[in-house]
């Protein structure tokens, strides 16, 4: 799965029936939304600090929490989006305490090797760079505040939609968004001067 191309396109929506499914059509539907949404779910699995060699095992970590919870799973006029993005921060808090406990990558050595056979592009470079200074911003904004950044800029949510989404009142959305813009643009200042 290509970061660049989830950046640039918004899955669309499935709509999962409000009435239980036969086991048959659980499937179907199940496979519908993973089709749907796992776009969705490994980009804000990435803005929410899980790392570039554990994203795709994080998102499939999402996808098997879900289909174990999916006779659970609620339509309630806000989409399984809301559900799904539930899951990716627990799954994302995991591997934030999980990387802290264990900060050594066994397999960097390998990792780097691998991304270094390839010359990249100037362009490509560029962008590549530019996505690990948002990281690296990103990552100094705590996750409450950076879950609502990243719903709202990057998935192009509203704030009513991100209140029902998170169950948090609408007046929290607001101030939680205003403070994590503010530290975003402090974090990505802080980085140009130390660049200089």
């Amino acid at each position: 799965m290509n970061e660049d191309s989830g950046l640039l396109e918004r899955p669309s929506h499935t709509s999962v029936p409000a009435v239980a499914p036969t086991s048959s059509s659980r499937a179907q539907i199940f496979r519908s939304m993973y089709e749907a949404h796992v776009d969705f779910v490994w980009r804000n699995l990435r803005r929410l600090g899980v790392g570039d060699g554990d994203v795709d095992d994080k998102t499939q970590e999402v996808f098997v929490i879900a289909h174990r919870r999916f006779t659970d799973f609620e339509e309630r006029g806000h989409g399984p989006r809301a559900w799904l993005f539930q899951i990716v921060l627990r799954v994302a808090s995991d591997a934030r305490r999980h990387k802290r406990r264990h900060p050594e990558d066994p397999d960097g050595a390998k990792l780097l090797e691998r991304e270094s056979i390839e010359p990249p592009q100037a362009e490509a470079l560029a962008r590549r760079e530019a996505l690990l200074r948002l990281d690296r911003a990103l990552a100094t904004i705590d996750v409450a505040r950076r879950a609502v950044l990243v719903l709202h800029e990057v998935e192009e949510m509203t704030a009513p939609e991100i209140a029902q989404s998170l169950g948090i009142p609408l007046n929290t959305v607001y101030s939680r968004l205003r403070v994590a813009r503010a530290e975003l643009e402090a974090a990505l200042a802080r980085q140009e001067g130390a660049s200089r």
